[in-house]
């Protein structure tokens, strides 16, 4: 899990309002928090400027992401520093803030752990659980476990399962079974691995390790690893390799990560490769009816008429014909984290929405929605979950 622990503090005192391990004890609340804010105030004074405040600090194997309130500084540790979780601590500081103001004004007891915890596992654990999530059981997790509806779900469980089976063996709704496994992870009584999926992507981290040979893993898996560029899903570079067993093939990139010859992007990164190629599938699908040029054309009129909203799109371009190229700052962003998925989400659709708006000029409605239909089918055979994610009714011309 990226994520480590999370810190409310108030500012003019210093004093640590709320904090939560999400894995092992990182820091002393109060000792993190006296750092931090002594740290921000001094950037403050430095630079005179509010722009130039102090958010991020960096360790050997995490960074310290900082968000700033009206009265409070919230402080994130992670193994890396992403834009979607300093969207997620700035929602998280509004919230806390609303519910707890008068904290700002005198000093006590609101229950603030008890009355806030649901709203830091919604924003940063629900979204770590899916059905698929594997569970297993931390050792002695019955000794400190206090909560029955936990204690009754874990109980009866056999180790390693994921969620969906877990379901359907306690035979209970799907919703509930991700509920429970989140209220599990929230206290440590479980850890949880998300199986590699043939959509997820990956990149090489270690060219020394790309030989034809790696203990334990088949020479396609091996091969594949000249193919992972962070830009392909894993069904692709599989295709690639003519590997016969796709499932074995998962499985070993997942011990490949293990080893850190690979890892998968990040989400913004991956969310960039997919609704590029959602854009990409679109526009081919559009030039086929009218031509490269004209399809060019609509595409440069709609990028140019966004680019007041979403000034990244100016790196999105094309190439020879109608091929979506995405320039080199668009894509260190989105690497780095830089650049939250949502935004890009948001500049994609609009982007597709002014293209089939402007294409439905030429051909009608229907002809543009049966382009749009056929570019959905194109997409769930690379990208399902994309696919079924995507905002395909934004983009329809009625």
């Amino acid at each position: 899990m990226n994520i480590k622990s999370l810190y409310i503090i108030k500012r003019e005192t210093g004093v640590c309002m709320y904090h939560n391990d999400f894995v092992e004890v990182l820091f002393d609340p109060d000792l993190i928090s006296s750092f931090l804010v002594a740290m921000t105030s001094f950037f403050d004074e430095a630079t005179q400027s509010i722009s130039s405040r102090a958010r991020a600090f960096e360790g050997t194997d995490y960074k310290i992401m900082v968000e700033f309130g009206e009265w409070t500084l919230g402080a994130l540790s992670a193994v890396e520093e992403d834009e979607d979780l300093r969207h997620k601590l700035r929602e998280v500081i509004r919230i806390f803030e609303e519910q707890f103001n008068l904290l700002r004004w005198v000093e006590m007891d609101l229950a603030v752990y008890s009355r806030f915890e649901r709203y830091v596992i919604e924003a940063f654990l629900r979204d770590e659980v899916t059905p698929d999530s594997i569970i297993r059981q931390k050792m002695n997790w019955d000794l400190t476990l206090k909560e029955p509806k936990v204690i009754s779900f874990l109980q009866i469980l056999p180790d390693a399962i994921s969620v969906k089976d877990a379901a359907e063996f306690l035979e209970v709704p799907l919703e509930v079974a991700l509920d429970l496994t989140t209220e599990a992870l929230w206290v440590k009584a479980i850890s949880i691995r998300n199986p590699v999926k043939p959509e997820d992507i990956y990149q090489t981290t270690s060219l020394e390790r790309t030989s034809d040979s790696i203990e334990g893993i088949s020479p396609e898996t091996s091969a594949a690893l000249h193919e992972l560029n962070g830009e392909i899903p894993l069904s692709i570079a599989a295709e690639r390799v003519k590997t016969k067993d796709l499932r074995r093939f998962l499985d070993e990139i997942g011990l490949l990560a293990e080893r850190e010859a690979v890892e998968r992007v990040s989400r913004s990164q991956a969310t960039l490769v997919q609704h590029s190629a959602v854009l990409q599938e679109v526009l081919t699908n559009c030039s086929r009816l009218l031509g490269l040029r004209t399809t060019r054309n609509i595409f440069m009129e709609s990028r140019t008429a966004l680019l007041e909203i979403y000034s990244w799109l100016s790196f999105v371009d094309m190439e020879e014909g109608v091929d979506v190229e995405i320039r080199g700052s668009l894509a260190s962003a989105a690497m780095k984290g830089k650049i939250s998925s949502e935004v890009l989400i948001d500049g994609f659709t609009a982007l597709v929405q002014f293209v089939t708006k402007r294409v439905s000029m030429l051909t009608g409605s229907s002809v543009i929605n049966k382009v749009l239909s056929k570019s959905r089918e194109d997409i769930e055979k690379t990208y399902p979950k994309t696919a079924y994610e995507v905002q395909w009714e934004r983009m329809t011309v009625k």
